[in-house]
């Protein structure tokens, strides 16, 4: 979908996504079961710092109605300003940036870590190379333990993806990508944890841990650990018990 149109249904942008919801209807029709979800996860943490959250398409921060504002540090990113604009009276204590997320990440957040990533009905408009390297990009954001939270049209298997366009005719030139979890899979390397939540039939949600990494950062500490133990034993000789 074009920046202009999205621009051009910013104001009407919820009511047509509750529309979907409440008519079943593709795509939307699990947008706010995605939400709950995703509301869950950054809930469940306690702890007595906020939360830091980037949301990669904030839209009108509707998510936000579900998460209490005082949880969390939020910075959410769109490159639509009618949304953004609707956004702000949503999360007014929120770092709002206006950007266009294929040019990567706004450089006054090379920095930064979080304790979660959250992309929903974002990727369906980019290609499977680009959500790779969304992947690639995040994982180097996400703070210890954090998790990226990926809810969009996506099916499971492609066997499961061509049925489902069978039986609701619906051609593969459609104008959204319908990803295939089993296919990503494959593609990305093992530094990820990831696993799948099937929400619908076409309708899913992916957890990306990088538990990799954290083992080997703990693993690494672990040895330097040692390391200056044995150099304080050889500096500081035990004294013989008398």
């Amino acid at each position: 979908m074009s920046n202009k149109l999205y621009d051009d249904i910013a104001k009407d942008y919820d009511f047509l996504v509750s529309d979907d919801i409440e008519n079943f209807r593709f795509p939307y029709s699990e947008h706010s079961m995605v939400h709950e979800i995703i509301a869950e996860y950054v809930s469940e943490p306690k702890k007595d710092v906020p939360l830091k959250v980037l949301d990669i398409g904030i839209g009108t921060a509707s998510l936000y109605e579900k998460i209490m504002p005082e949880k969390i540090e939020l910075t959410g990113i769109d490159n639509c300003e009618a949304m953004l604009e609707i956004a702000k009276l949503r999360v007014p204590e929120a770092n709002l940036i206006n950007h266009n997320i294929k040019k990567g990440l706004p450089k006054e957040l090379d920095d930064e870590k979080y304790d979660f990533i959250i992309i929903s009905y974002v990727l369906m408009n980019f290609d499977l190379e680009f959500f790779l390297y969304f992947i690639e990009l995040f994982k180097k954001h996400l703070a210890p333990f954090g998790k990226l939270l990926i809810g969009d049209i996506m099916f499971y298997s492609e066997s499961q993806k061509q049925k489902f366009l069978r039986d609701n005719e619906i051609s593969e030139d459609h104008n959204l990508y319908l990803h295939v979890y089993e296919e990503m899979l494959e593609r990305l390397d093992d530094h990820f944890d990831l696993s799948f939540m099937e929400i619908n039939q076409y309708t899913g949600l992916i957890i990306v841990e990088k538990l990799y990494q954290n083992s080997l950062q703990y693993e690494e500490t672990l040895v330097q650990y040692k390391s200056n133990t044995e150099k304080w034993k050889s500096t500081h000789p035990e004294k013989k018990s008398e």
